[in-house]
């Protein structure tokens, strides 16, 4: 591809936590227990590719691939049987206990799990004309969990759908050749003057970032979306001098 530069960077990580303070994100806060009463461990892979499709034009591949969970002490639940050794649920007849079992809940997935992440991003440009270029990054993240608070059997239970989003921009340039300027040119003083329009989430993906949880006067619950942004246009000049 006429010699163009690629180059490739990877980093793979493992680590260890003990003595971890769990905490939980609601909607835009993160929430800490203050117990440390935990141990975690987070290890993953993450490469990306950099290149140039088009000369003097920047391209990149990224792929992410990461684990991250937590066991919380004690963390354990009990489940009873009845007479019949029906394990006693809201819809069992008879609700009378005789036998129990308990359950060790062991390593849960943390807030922060996300197996895969993936991105790509590329630049190109008018081959009759450099100063008018375009862009397009593309992401996409697996899914996530999210807590059902004060519930040890369904810490971490819920699921957030994949993080899917797509960005495109184009932009040009008004003013350039500084040097070319005239002397009385209002403009004498500036570098380059760049115009762009963007549009941000341009297939308008309804992403949740997290749920809020809700109960009823019959104390049923209900998970409600906080979605992040829709689709976004943006207009911006930009001056340098």
């Amino acid at each position: 591809m006429d010699n163009r530069p690629f180059r490739i960077s990877t980093e793979a990580y493992y680590k260890a936590m003990s003595s971890v303070d769990v905490y939980d994100i609601d909607n835009v806060k993160i929430r800490y227990a203050g117990n440390n009463n935990a141990k975690a461990y987070a290890t993953g892979l993450e490469a990306r590719l950099f290149g140039e499709l088009t000369k003097d034009a920047e391209s990149w591949f990224s792929l992410g691939i990461m684990q991250t969970k937590e066991d919380l002490d004690n963390d354990f639940y009990y489940q009873y049987k009845n007479a019949a050794g029906e394990i006693i649920t809201a819809k069992s007849t008879d609700q009378v206990a005789v036998d129990s079992i308990k359950n060790e809940v062991g390593f849960v997935r943390r807030p922060t799990d996300r197996l895969i992440t993936a991105g790509l991003y590329l630049e190109d440009y008018l081959t009759t004309n450099k100063n008018f270029k375009f862009h397009l990054n593309m992401l996409y993240g697996s899914n996530m969990s999210y807590n059902i608070p004060n519930s040890v059997k369904y810490r971490n239970a819920l699921t957030i759908e994949p993080y899917i989003r797509v960005d495109v921009g184009f932009s040009a340039q008004l003013l350039s050749e500084k040097s070319k300027r005239r002397s009385h040119s209002p403009f004498r003083n500036f570098e380059n003057i760049w115009a762009s329009f963007e549009v941000f989430n341009l297939i308008d993906r309804r992403n949740t970032i997290s749920f809020q949880l809700i109960k009823d006067f019959a104390n049923n619950v209900y998970s409600l979306p906080n979605r992040l942004t829709p689709r976004l246009v943006n207009f911006k000049i930009v001056a340098r001098f």
